[in-house]
């Protein structure tokens, strides 16, 4: 695994794996701690895409919560990467290749997760109807036919976002006869009425 190719944002929640399981109380590190900081970063991707899934955002964190809550608790010792969360970050790079992007991004450790679950993030999963098939959807509709070429693509997929938003806002207006900032120049200039001329005839 190079790290030198994963992004920032997926460093981002790497890094944290071992205070989010000591947070918990967990000496072994696994799917739950990576998910846990992937919905809890800042702009976080994840919980975007999640959300465009139709998850609620406040019930699905309490459900991971409440996961990780039951974890195995250790006091003490050496905390170390579980074998299930192993095979995530071995096989993430792999979906970053099949999507052919040059940099493993957060995308690709979630999609790892919905191939290799373990017990706990696979019964998560399956409570909030979260497939492979919907989350693809749902990238498609922020990161469309991008590919991550840099180490922080997440900068382009909020501007196509924001672009996308911003044009379905224009259109609305557009429909309702208010033309905005992308006025087109055809649009009809509203003109004030003029006052009738005084023909000079009275009744």
């Amino acid at each position: 695994m190079n790290i030198d190719k994963f992004t920032q944002k997926s460093k981002e929640a790497l890094a944290g794996l071992e205070k989010t399981a000591m947070d918990f109380g967990n000496q072994e590190v696994e799917e739950e701690h990576l998910l846990y900081n992937l919905v809890n970063m800042e702009d976080s991707l994840i919980l975007k895409l999640l959300e465009k899934m139709g998850v609620d955002e406040g019930e699905f964190k309490n459900a991971l919560n409440r996961a990780l809550e039951a974890r195995v608790k250790v006091q003490g010792g050496q905390p170390y990467i579980g074998s299930d969360l192993n095979k995530v970050l071995l096989t993430a790079p792999d979906e970053a290749k099949a999507m052919g992007d040059e940099y493993t991004s957060v995308e690709h450790l979630f999609l790892a997760m919905l191939k290799h679950p373990n017990r706990g993030v696979k019964e998560l999963f399956r409570e909030f109807s979260i497939t492979k098939e919907g989350f693809l959807k749902a990238l498609a509709q922020v990161r469309g036919n991008q590919r991550v070429t840099t180490d922080n693509p997440e900068v382009t997929y909020d501007s196509l976002n924001k672009y996308g938003e911003d044009l379905v806002e224009k259109a609305k207006k557009q429909k309702e006869g208010h033309y905005g900032v992308f006025r087109s120049p055809y649009a009809p200039e509203s003109k004030p009425e003029e006052p009738a001329e005084d023909d000079g005839l009275d009744d």
